[in-house]
This record gives C-alpha cells, sequence and structure tokens, in this order.
C-alpha cells in the first residue's frame, strides 16, 4: 500500500494517486467532509461528497494527526489550497491518533519549548519546525561535499575515551566493564591518529559531551560537531579554509525552503575580519562591556560582533591568538599566547580551532603546565614518531542552524536536545 504512495507536492501534477500522511484537519458538514492531509512535503485537501464517494470512505472518522493512506482522483478546485483537492476512492486509517492532542502544532497557539520539547515528535510535525532539520541536514551534507571536494577523508571515531580530551572537569564518566571511561569532548586525539597513520586530513561528523551545567539559550551537553584537520604549520591557512567553507555553505543553502520560511537575509561578508585577543579586548572594554583574564564574556562576544558589523559589515569575526593560560594544553604556543582561533558569528561562538603542538616534549611539558599527568593520555605515543605539524577547527552544528536562521534557543536546533535536567525524549 505504502509503497505506492507519491510525495503530496508531486500529487498536484498527476490524475489519479495514492498519498499518505498525517491528519492536519477533519472537518464534518454532514453531507461532504474535508481532511487536510500533511506529509513532509506539504498539505492537499482530500474533499469527500456524500454523493461522490464510497460509503465506507464517507463514515471514516479520523481523528487530528492519525496517519492515513488516500487513494482517488485529483481535480481542479479554486477554493482548496494549491488549487486542486483529492476526491478520494479509498481511505485506510494506519494508525489513529488518541484526543486531545498534547500541544498545538498549527502555529494558532504558542506552546512553551519545555513542553514542546515533552512532545518533540509531535512537535516536528509543525512544517515550520521541519524545515529546521531539513536545513541542518544540507548544510552537514554540504560542509561534507566542500571537504569532499577538497580531498579530504571522512573518518568515524569512538565517542568513549580513557582519558578526557579537553582536560578540566566538564565530562561524562561512564562504567566501561572494570575501567572508568568518559564521554569524548571532541574527537581531537583521534583525528591526531589518523593524521599520525598517514590519513593527511580528515573529518569528522558526530556527538560530543560536555557536562557543563549551564542554562542558557547557546549550550547542550551533547552536539553535533563538524570536526576538520590536516597538515598544516600554517595559521592563515585554516582561516582562510573555514571563511571559504562558510561561503560556499551560505552559497548552496541561501535558496532553501526553510531560508524563506524563517524570512532570513544571508550575508557573507567579502572578508571576515581577524583580530587579536589582546587588541578584541581593548574594543570591547572600550565599548562599556567588561571582559575575562584570558576571553571575552558572552556580552563581550556580542560587543565584538557588533564592532565587526559596524566596521567591517560582517556578521562574522574571527578572534585569535588567546593566552596559553586560557586554552587547552594542545595548542601550539607564540610566546605567553597560542595560535588558537574562534569564529563569532551573530554574537556567539560557532567555532574553535588552532595550530596544535606536535613536538613530543612540548607537548608533554605543556601538560605537565596544565597539572596533567602525561603518563594517563594514551594518545602521546603518537608523537614519538614523526607526527606532522597539524590544526583544525570545530563547527557547531547546532549553533550554526540556530544562528542561520535566527532561532531564540540552541534546544530548537537539536532534534532530541540534552540539558543538565533533560534525558529524554
Amino acid at each position: 500500500m505504502l509503497e505506492k504512495r507519491v510525495p503530496i507536492k508531486d500529487a498536484f501534477n498527476l490524475q489519479s494517486v495514492a498519498v499518505a500522511g498525517w491528519v492536519e484537519s477533519y472537518r464534518d458538514l454532514k453531507k461532504i467532509k474535508f481532511i487536510i492531509l500533511r506529509d513532509s512535503t506539504g498539505t492537499l485537501q482530500i474533499t469527500m461528497p456524500k454523493a461522490k464517494v464510497p460509503d465506507e470512505v464517507f463514515s471514516l472518522e479520523p481523528t487530528q494527526e492519525s496517519y492515513i493512506f488516500v487513494k482517488g482522483k485529483m481535480i481542479d478546485s479554486k477554493e482548496a489550497r494549491g488549487g486542486k483537492e483529492l476526491i478520494p476512492s479509498e481511505i485506510k486509517i494506519l494508525s489513529k491518533a488518541e484526543t486531545p492532542i498534547p500541544i498545538d502544532i498549527s502555529g494558532k497557539i504558542e506552546t512553551d519549548l519545555s513542553k514542546r520539547l515533552d512532545w518533540r515528535f509531535i512537535d516536528i510535525r509543525n512544517p515550520k519546525v521541519n524545515e529546521i532539520f531539513k536545513l541542518q541536514s544540507k548544510i552537514i551534507n554540504t560542509l561534507s561535499r566542500f571537504c569532499d571536494e577538497n580531498e579530504f577523508i571522512r573518518i568515524n571515531t569512538s565517542k568513549l575515551v580513557g582519558v578526557p580530551t579537553e582536560g578540566g572537569t566538564e565530562y561524562f564518566e561512564v562504567d566501561y566493564f572494570d575501567k572508568k571511561a568518559y564521554l569524548a569532548q571532541s574527537p581531537q586525539f583521534y583525528k591526531e591518529l589518523a593524521l599520525s597513520g598517514g590519513l593527511e586530513k580528515v573529518y569528522e561528523i558526530g556527538n560530543v559531551y560536555r557536562a557543563e551545567p549551564h542554562h542558557t539559550i547557546r549550550h547542550l551537553c551533547e552536539y553535533n560537531s563538524f570536526d576538520v584537520e590536516w597538515i598544516t604549520d600554517n595559521f592563515d591557512e585554516l582561516l582562510n579554509f573555514e571563511e571559504k567553507m562558510l561561503r560556499y555553505l551560505f552559497e548552496k543553502i541561501k535558496n532553501e525552503n526553510a531560508i524563506q520560511v524563517y524570512n532570513v537575509t544571508l550575508n557573507f561578508p567579502k572578508k571576515i575580519p581577524r583580530i587579536k585577543f589582546g587588541e578584541a579586548k581593548k574594543i570591547v572594554e572600550k565599548m562599556g562591556v567588561e571582559t575575562e583574564e584570558g576571553d571575552l564574556t558572552h556580552a563581550g562576544e556580542k560587543a565584538l560582533c557588533e564592532w565587526a558589523k559596524k566596521e567591517h559589515d560582517s556578521d562574522f569575526v574571527f578572534l585569535t591568538h588567546f593566552p596559553f593560560k586560557h586554552k587547552v594544553f594542545y595548542a601550539k604556543k607564540e610566546g605567553e599566547n597560542t595560535l588558537s582561533f574562534d569564529l563569532l558569528y551573530k554574537g556567539i561562538e560557532i567555532t574553535t580551532g588552532g595550530l596544535r603542538e606536535e613536538n613530543y616534549e612540548k607537548r608533554k611539558s605543556q601538560m605537565i603546565e596544565k597539572g596533567l599527568n602525561p603518563e594517563t593520555f594514551d594518545h602521546l605515543r603518537f608523537f614519538k614518531y614523526g607526527i606532522p605539524p597539524h590544526g583544525g577547527f570545530a563547527i557547531g552544528i547546532e549553533r550554526l542552524t540556530m544562528l542561520i536562521l535566527g532561532l531564540q534557543n540552541i534546544r530548537e536546533a537539536s532534534l532530541t536536545p540534552r540539558d543538565p535536567e533533560r534525558l529524554t525524549p
């Protein structure tokens, strides 16, 4: 039965069709009944005049959000959506929905985000919400295509590690038989393993985990990270590559339906401005915004993006050369600073990256400087046997999606968001 159906968007070009989807609405006017049927491609009016459809079809009373199969003929109609309606010869209720529906997905009644997330599988049926994940898929596929076209190799690595990747305390500990293990905070060590093994340019798409007890609109405990790493000793090459990648992405997605639905105008600058942390700190403080010793506050990031927009007509800004004291142990040093960067977009960090320290003794020394025990880091063995100079970065997919569409909360851009309180659905 289902294998015969066509997407609703294609039904308008046919005469005899079979479609399937959810009942968006059902009206019974005694001598005529109407169903608005919805699938992921659109909506279609099913019209049932009592005199023109079989009795077994007319007698059906599907509940809202039931999943049904419909077969019949398409005819012209000035009143129907899209100028056509379907007169059914057959209707099957494949899955009947309970009533009432726990949340409104029509957009007529505003529902609290927390409740929407409780009923996420229904919330996503809202066509506008559905568009978020269609665009997110396009973003991931486009970034992947860019890497493929630039001869990167996609890798898939374990999300279980023997020691926290980034150090610190923001990790999830799990039982691994008789050992302690941790959910990966990033695939950094695995990317370096691949480079050490002769895969000179790699990328990965996968979840990473941060046990950050934050309750903000921009943090998740589990998020999708797009990571790249390759052999290089040129810091500017990293920034140039990401700028080229994002320019490519914006060009490819500018005509996507989600861009229209969310009324977004995508503007990519002629050149993303680059500013060192020390200089950025002075600019932000001059704007009357407080900063932290080795980083910008969220308010500072917003202020710097305002500066970039005003001075360079750019929603993006590269923030570079952070103090080593406040960066991860594997960052490559340049004096007291590092050859590292963040990319800010519309006031929020979407990328962190930089060159990595490839010298075994220096890397070991930097671990000790951070209060870490080198003997607990198995990956350090890679650096004894000729690992090349390298660098890379990671893009947070949910943050990027949120900012492109102008969403109010990062949880809207996650199919099943995880924060300090949420572990379902």
